[in-house]
């Protein structure tokens, strides 16, 4: 067989090889989750809620804004409710927050945590691992035996400009009171309302999560 034969047989044995190859880089991201559960059975003694948001990152739809000098803000809320016969009842509930930024002078990735924390990265796919840690609430019924209740979960992850991001690490440190929060008064409502209005028709990122435990009940 000639030199262009042996070409061509290489090129038809490649092809599939290739083409699968292609198939395998085009392959869609993995779409992010949310799960709560308790951190034993319920059927055994009851023990703490634990949240997980696993792959927040992998998707890359948070990248242009990231890259844009926007931060990305993870607004967590855990909920226990009571079950009843006709409307279940909010008994308790908490919040934390997590940020993502990438700070344009290092290349790296920092991720602070509302509990003051700031760790660093050099890749995302170490920043989206370092998110999906489990989270144990200390979110416990507050009655006895006997009472049936359930978990919910929400995720609301959205754009910040750095100015923001400012204002949170400053009421991180202690130096002004929690500059984004869910209380106020009705200007700054109305300010965070506006604000989520504009991320909204101004095409960054926003996402939200919501993830339900099984009915359980209290001390069981």
């Amino acid at each position: 067989m000639n030199r262009a034969g042996l070409l061509l047989l290489a090129l038809l044995i490649a092809g599939p090889a290739a083409r699968a190859q292609e198939v395998r880089e085009r392959a869609p991201p993995t779409a992010p989750t949310l799960s709560v559960r308790l951190s034993s059975p319920p059927e055994a003694a009851l023990d703490t809620p634990v949240v997980r948001a696993e792959h927040l990152l992998e998707d890359r739809v948070f990248d242009g804004a990231l890259k844009n000098g926007f931060s990305v803000h993870y607004h967590f809320r855990l909920e226990l409710w009571r079950k009843a016969a006709l409307f279940d009842r909010l008994a308790r509930d908490a919040e934390w927050d997590t940020f993502v930024r990438l700070d344009p002078l290092t290349g790296e990735y920092d991720l602070i945590r509302s509990t003051g924390t700031i760790e660093h990265f050099t890749k995302v796919e170490a920043v989206s691992g370092a998110l999906a840690t489990p989270f144990h609430v200390d979110l416990l019924p507050p009655d006895g035996t006997g009472t049936r209740y359930y978990y919910v979960a929400t995720l609301q992850i959205e754009s910040l400009s750095e100015s923001e991001l400012a204002e949170v690490e400053r009421w991180l440190t202690g130096d002004v009171g929690p500059a984004i929060s869910h209380t106020g008064n009705i200007g700054d409502a109305l300010a965070d309302g506006f604000r989520r209005l504009l991320i909204r028709f101004s095409g960054l990122p926003r996402r939200s999560l919501e993830a339900r435990s099984g009915v359980f009940e209290a001390g069981r």
